[in-house]
């Protein structure tokens, strides 16, 4: 695999540097293509035994591996004043949104089952609990490639950071509605009421975990930390994703949903503690790590696409292609219903219909739906192998077709951010009425909250876990 890595390092900089094929190729197709070329390989010299090794082996080393850096590097490496300031919207579009998306897929699955059931006369293999597992992992999004073209046709800030805080949150609901799925398969959670308070009870406590660590991590950076051990501060804040996984799992909670928390936290309140060199080296070492495991995991998807035993026949050409419909209907309904929610309560900075057809488009799946789909083949058995199928069909559509027209719709879409007239830094919206009286709309109570939960933010945690940095004699002067 190492190997693999470093031939990809390689072919993505010949071909990302050519003029004509980066407009059709990103580094997610690239890396791919390799892995699929390398699964061809081993099928041809004969090596199905190592396949079945990487596939067995796969979902518990991504989950605990790779994806904790993954994760935490988002985490901490965002745009913080925006992703604050759109928290709210992020939440209901990784929270609602993922649970809209799950419950579409899963009752359109059912309903499908039916007609093939009386139409086809077909035995229909997935019970609703093994549907509800599908569209779980299937309402995961990874827009890695869609970030990086963002950033090139330079998109809208508040599309960008909507989209890059779903994906960051999404992947922790997502894993947490498949593990309650799993749990009742495994008839340890029955019935729905007790489906929905085993979520809330996990999605709250992994949240507190989260949230306790990170600040715990904030206070030891500021207290006991000095500026001249830079090697003390960085390898406190890279053990804790790994610590703060093992901690939330070992008591039987989500470790992902604790290692978001608790990187949004220290975002906040951990990472102002640094010295500049080492923030400098932290942000560098995450970088690279993530970047690295992020192609070793399309490696592991592209091997998986040409070289696992899936099961074609018991899938069947109407499941595909109603699975794909579905997927993307369910997407639809996620942006749409939620943006139509949000809109309904924002004074600027709405989030309009071609923004809401590029986050729609931009619903790329990938590896935390390959890994789940893997773990689920081993939960739901034949059920299962049903569903790794349908998964790597929808995730090879999604990189080789929609990853190359990502641009060009991108494009369509006009998503380029525009000067503004009016700053969104004011606090009353003014307008015209017909009868040339001027009319000022005050902030509503949502507005309102978060004034106060700033000036909480200010006057008690900031001052509680943030540093306050001296002046050097030569910041002194030049203030003076």
């Amino acid at each position: 695999m190492l190997t693999l890595l470093v031939i990809n390092e390689v072919l993505t900089n010949y071909w990302m540097n050519n003029r004509y094929l980066k407009n059709y190729l990103n580094n997610t197709i690239i890396t791919a293509l390799i892995g699929i070329a390398a699964g061809l390989f081993l099928l041809f010299i004969d090596k199905s035994s190592l396949l079945q090794e990487y596939r067995q082996g796969f979902s518990q080393f991504f989950l605990i591996v790779l994806l904790p850096p993954i994760l935490f590097e988002s985490s901490i490496n965002m745009e913080k004043a925006l992703f604050f300031q759109n928290f709210g919207s992020i939440v209901m579009y990784a929270v609602i949104g993922t649970l809209i998306a799950t419950f579409v897929t899963a009752f359109s699955l059912q309903l499908v089952g039916l007609l093939i059931s009386v139409i086809l006369y077909y035995n229909y293999k997935l019970s609703l609990t093994s549907s509800y597992a599908f569209g779980s992992l299937i309402s995961s999004t990874d827009p890695v490639a869609v970030l990086a073209i963002f950033k090139q046709l330079d998109a809208d800030k508040h599309v960008h950071i909507l989209l890059y805080g779903e994906s960051i949150l999404n992947d922790a609901i997502s894993l947490l509605l498949y593990e309650i799925s799993q749990r009742m398969w495994n008839q340890e959670v029955v019935g729905y009421g007790g489906a929905i308070k085993e979520f809330l009870t996990m999605f709250v406590v992994s949240i507190a975990i989260g949230v306790i660590i990170g600040v715990l991590c904030a206070y030891v950076l500021k207290e006991e930390v000095s500026y001249e051990t830079e090697h003390i501060e960085v390898s406190v804040t890279v053990i804790i994703p790994w610590v703060c996984y093992l901690i939330s799992q070992a008591v039987g909670y989500s470790g992902i949903v604790s290692i978001v928390f608790c990187g949004i936290v220290m975002a906040k309140y951990a990472l102002p503690n640094l010295s500049e060199s080492g923030k400098e080296l932290l942000n560098k070492f995450y970088h690279i790590l993530s970047y690295n495991f992020e192609n070793l995991v399309f490696l592991f998807i592209g091997i998986g696409v040409v070289g696992y035993d899936l099961a074609w026949n018991e899938m069947g050409i109407v499941l595909a292609i109603s699975s794909i419909v579905i997927v993307i209907v369910a997407r639809f309904l996620n942006i749409t219903l939620v943006s139509f929610v949000l809109n309904r309560y924002r004074h600027d900075n709405f989030i309009k219909p071609n923004h809401q057809r590029a986050m729609w488009f931009c619903g790329l799946r990938g590896a935390m739906a390959y890994a789940l789909a893997l773990d689920a083949a081993d939960t739901f058995k034949e059920e299962g192998e049903i569903i790794l199928t349908m998964t790597v069909v929808i995730i090879a559509l999604n990189i080789f077709v929609q990853g190359s027209a990502l641009q060009y719709v991108l494009e369509k879409c006009d998503i380029q951010e525009k000067p503004k007239e009016i700053s969104s830094e004011i606090n009353v919206k003014d307008c015209q009425s017909d009868s040339g009286i001027r009319v000022v709309y005050q902030k509503g109570w949502a507005h309102r909250m978060k004034d106060c939960l700033e000036k909480c933010d200010e006057k008690v945690f900031q001052e509680f876990l943030v540093k306050k940095r001296e002046l050097t004699p030569v910041r002194q002067a030049e203030s003076h």
